[in-house]
Formats: structure tokens, C-alpha cells, sequence
């Protein structure tokens, strides 16, 4: 007789009517500002990432860097960071193909002393560097 019981319990939750759209999602944080903003700067993320897509495509990952860059200025760093890192682990491997671009972006990076989890700048200036030419690391440094 139980189990009767569990299903009986079961169809009633299954016949029971659906939660309205507007009722559907609970904001958890302490503001409805907040929440705004931070669906804003997933949204951005999201913008970032298809830049990123398409950039590793055509090989140039300015567009993707330039909202990294602007997510960390929205003092979204979660965010950032993650698109950053993408970004720079494209860079060391070549895609990204102005390689004096890419370099100062990195330097500049140094000379503000970011930090990313598991990535080294310094080494992936390094094996940004080996693809190099003289003329570029010359003109990358001025």
C-alpha cells in the first residue's frame, strides 16, 4: 500500500499547475540593482566569449581582449580574468597574428602586475617571442 501512496503523491505534484514565467527566477542577491548588474556582465561575458570564437578564427583577438578588459573595469575580475586567460593561452600558441600587439598587451599586463590561476605571462611572452622577428620584438618594445 505504500508504494500506491508515493505515486498518488507523485501525480498530484505532476498535475500541479506550472510557476509563471516572472515567478520562475529569484534574484539572490541583495539588490535588484545587483542582479541587473550582474546579468549585464554575464551577458558581456557571453558577448566576449563569441568574440573570442570568432577571433580565434580570424586571428585577431582584439575585439574578445577589449571586453575582457572591460568586464574587469565593471569589477567583474570572475569574468575577466577567465576571458583573459583564454585569451592569453591563444596568444603564446600564435593565433592571435599581430604578435607586437599581442606582446605589449602582455607587457602592459606584467607592468600592472595581474596574476592569473595557472598561467604565466612571463612564459607565455616567452613562447610569444619564439615566433617573433627581431624587427617585431624591436618595434613591440618601443
Amino acid at each position: 500500500m505504500r508504494p500506491l501512496a508515493f505515486v498518488m503523491i507523485g501525480m498530484a505534484f505532476a498535475c500541479a499547475p506550472a510557476v509563471a514565467a516572472e515567478d520562475a527566477f529569484v534574484c539572490m542577491e541583495e539588490t535588484q540593482q545587483k542582479c541587473d548588474e550582474e546579468n549585464a556582465n554575464l551577458a558581456l561575458f557571453m558577448k566576449g566569449h563569441d568574440a573570442f570564437d570568432r577571433g580565434r578564427e580570424r586571428g585577431d583577438l582584439g575585439e574578445a581582449r577589449r571586453i575582457a578588459l572591460e568586464l574587469i573595469a565593471r569589477k567583474d575580475e570572475r569574468h575577466g580574468k577567465i576571458l583573459m586567460k583564454y585569451i592569453y593561452m591563444q596568444v603564446g600558441q600564435g593565433v592571435h597574428r599581430n604578435y607586437v600587439e599581442a606582446y605589449r598587451w602582455i607587457a602592459d599586463d606584467m607592468a600592472h602586475g595581474a596574476k592569473y590561476s595557472r598561467l604565466s605571462l612571463e612564459g607565455t611572452l616567452d613562447r610569444l617571442v619564439t615566433k617573433m622577428t627581431p624587427e617585431q620584438i624591436a618595434e613591440a618594445k618601443r
